[in-house]
């Protein structure tokens, strides 16, 4: 799923006054979050993720590949309800967002080798 994708889906899904380029930077916090916390700890992984900037192309993928992509827009309507102070819907948006980032944790911890010396938390 590419940046476009990703709120493309989102804005069908839960109609927003949000625009791009704020989206796009709470896109960029999230995958910050999954390189940091997961991917720069297993082979394969970009030697740097740097997010995505304002001159990021909108058809940049994103780092969670289907079917785990659909974090993205489970992360994008937590986030617009916490905004909004939604907090019932924030607290169910944020059971299903965590249920989709530890399956994603358990998929990369199958089908990955980790680098030597590098500790993940589980």
């Amino acid at each position: 799923m590419t940046l476009r994708e990703a709120i493309d889906r989102f804005d069908k899904l839960y109609p927003n006054a949000l625009d791009f380029a704020s989206k796009r930077r709470l896109l960029s916090r999230f995958d910050g979050r999954l390189y940091s916390e997961i991917l720069a700890h297993y082979e394969g992984a970009p030697a740097v993720f740097s997010g995505y900037d304002t001159h990021a192309d909108p058809d940049t993928p994103l780092l969670a590949a289907y079917p785990y992509d659909d974090m993205y827009v489970k992360f994008l309507c937590a986030e617009v309800d916490a905004v909004n102070g939604d907090i019932e819907r924030y607290n169910n948006d944020c059971l299903l967002l965590n249920a989709a980032y530890r399956q994603f944790t358990d998929y990369v911890n199958r089908t990955r080798r980790r680098k030597p010396g590098a500790r993940v938390q589980c």
